[in-house]
Order: structure tokens, then sequence, then C-alpha cells
């Protein structure tokens, strides 16, 4: 995981740094393949901006939080983009699941499909030429 803040018209400082740091470790627990980070945080009078952008195999997940508070507009954008972390895991969980299902479903219609019809079946088995 590579991360890369930056920082608009606010001072950078250690402690900003580590908290972003610590909040973005979050996001190993929902996916393990390797994806890049960007934080940006900025000032936009009267409010503090956190902005993450997370790009992660083939996707671009992005966040953005305002608040009065520095702290809570970062935690804020990390929650957003942990539930959309949470989505796509779900989605990607239940594809696998259909394609199971409908494996199990299409195998069993051959089965209803040669019974119906047992001339095809003996035609297939006379023919040498179809495979």
């Amino acid at each position: 995981m590579s991360l890369n803040v930056s920082f608009r018209k606010i001072k950078s400082t250690d402690a900003l740094k580590e908290h972003v740091e610590e909040k973005v470790e979050k996001f190993h627990r929902y996916i393990t393949y390797p994806m890049e980070i960007h934080v940006l945080l900025s000032l936009e009078k009267p409010y503090h901006c956190a902005e993450i952008t997370c790009h992660a195999e083939h996707r671009q997940l992005v966040a953005i939080a305002k608040t009065k508070d520095l702290y809570e507009s970062i935690d804020a954008a990390v929650n957003k983009i942990v539930s959309q972390l949470k989505k796509e895991r779900e989605k990607h969980k239940g594809r696998q699941k259909a394609h199971l299902t409908v494996r199990g479903k299409s195998l069993q219609l051959a089965q209803d499909v040669a019974a119906v019809l047992p001339h095809r079946e003996k035609k297939m088995k006379l023919d040498p030429t179809r495979d």
C-alpha cells in the first residue's frame, strides 16, 4: 500500500500524518491486494476538508468530508471509504455464489432436456464427427 498525504493551505504536521496513517490501516481488513491512497487535507474557510482517493484493482474510490475540525473530516472520509470497500467486497462475494448457483441449475436443465429428448442423445452418439 502506498500512501501520499498532501496539504493545501495547511501546515503539515507529524501528528496529522500519523493520524491519517493510523486510520488508513483499517483498509487492510477489507482488501488484500495492493492499492494507492492519496489524501488531500485542505482548508476552505470556515471548513476543513479531507479528500481520500483510493486506487485499488481497477476501481477508484473517492470520499470527501468537510467539517469544522480536521480530525473529524479525516475520520468521516475514512468511514466513507470503508463503507465503499465493504460494498465492493459483498458484491464480489455475491457474484461467486451466483455463478455456482447458475452452474448447478444448468447441469440440472441439461439432464432434464436429455430426459425429454432421448432421440437427440442417440443421434449425437451415432454421429462420430460431432463432439
